[in-house]
């Protein structure tokens, strides 16, 4: 399927919208991390609570977008995503196989080593250190890596082009707000994320899609779940 010419402005009132407000919320939401008590009171899991609320937002902003596409007569093509919706669920299938491969090989892992507790504990907290952690983790990753290429790639850097604005230097004022959609995360490790913000946008402009950049993506989120065998003896 071929990308279709995009033949109106996005306003720039719907780009700050989307690339200020949303990462003013997903920091706020990652205050959290600070005040654990707000979740942990009410019975649940803090981890496993995060994640579901991460998922559920990371699900509103591709709802949002889609909106802000449509009331402008744009479509998921311009942007960079290609995928015909049968295509796009062959692409989740595809995904979901082999996260959950990788879950089995590691609790079989686990099962069968002898994991220090002492060096599980000093794993870094975002990493899943449960099976049901693992799952939550597997299934937002899902949507974290489709929800942020869509939003500070294919939305961010079109949208700012579409304005006339140089495509490199769209590629750089779109990888700063991707830095803060982490939240609290993105303090020290700012520029991790500014360095991976450049360059999955600059991966965008020469490839002009999505779908490898989603993948790449899906793989760093699923790495984060291996760094639990370093417990194991």
């Amino acid at each position: 399927m071929q990308q279709n010419t995009i033949t109106s402005k996005m306003p720039l009132n719907k780009i700050f919208a989307v690339l200020i407000g949303f990462p003013v919320i997903s920091t706020l939401i990652s205050l959290l991390l600070l005040n654990r008590r707000v979740i942990t009171s009410l019975g649940l899991d803090f981890f496993n609570t995060f994640w579901i609320i991460i998922t559920v937002w990371y699900l509103v902003q591709l709802f949002l977008v889609s909106k802000i596409l449509k009331s402008e007569g744009w479509g998921w093509q311009e942007i960079g995503f290609t995928l015909s919706k049968k295509k796009t669920i062959y692409f989740t299938v595809g995904y979901l196989l082999f996260a959950f491969a990788l879950l089995i090989m590691i609790e079989m892992a686990l099962s069968h080593g002898n994991v220090d507790l002492q060096k599980l504990n000093a794993i870094s907290s975002l990493t899943p250190k449960t099976t049901t952690a693992r799952i939550i983790f597997i299934l937002m990753g899902l949507v974290a890596g489709i929800s942020e290429e869509i939003v500070y790639r294919g939305f961010a850097i079109k949208a700012l082009a579409s304005n006339h604005l140089n495509k490199w230097i769209s590629v750089l004022i779109a990888a700063v707000p991707f830095i803060f959609q982490h939240g609290l995360k993105s303090i020290d490790q700012i520029w991790w994320f500014l360095s991976w913000g450049i360059t999955f946008g600059i991966l965008f402009i020469l490839l002009k899609k999505l779908n490898i950049l989603i993948v790449v993506h899906w793989l760093v989120i699923l790495s984060a779940m291996v760094a639990v065998l370093q417990a194991v003896n």
